[in-house]
């Protein structure tokens, strides 16, 4: 019997310089720690589907009120 096809992945490196490349720099200094850390709760999510995320409202709304942010 073949094994169910895994969506996504179970975990994803993080390099431990993440914080040096200026895209994420940028976020933590408009947005401070709370930024970072919604980009990485972003990242879990997109790697968790796969590597695509779609990002309609709804999605949007539901991340928002999960992750308790002003939207």
């Amino acid at each position: 019997m073949a094994r169910p096809k895994k969506e996504g992945l179970d975990y994803f490196p993080l390099d431990v310089d993440m914080d040096q490349d200026d895209k994420i720099a940028l976020i933590e200094a408009k947005h401070g720690v709370i930024g970072f850390g919604v980009t990485l709760k972003l990242l879990m999510k997109i790697y968790k589907e796969g590597y695509f995320y779609r990002w309609t409202e709804r999605e949007q709304l539901l991340f928002s009120r999960a992750n308790k942010c002003k939207h």
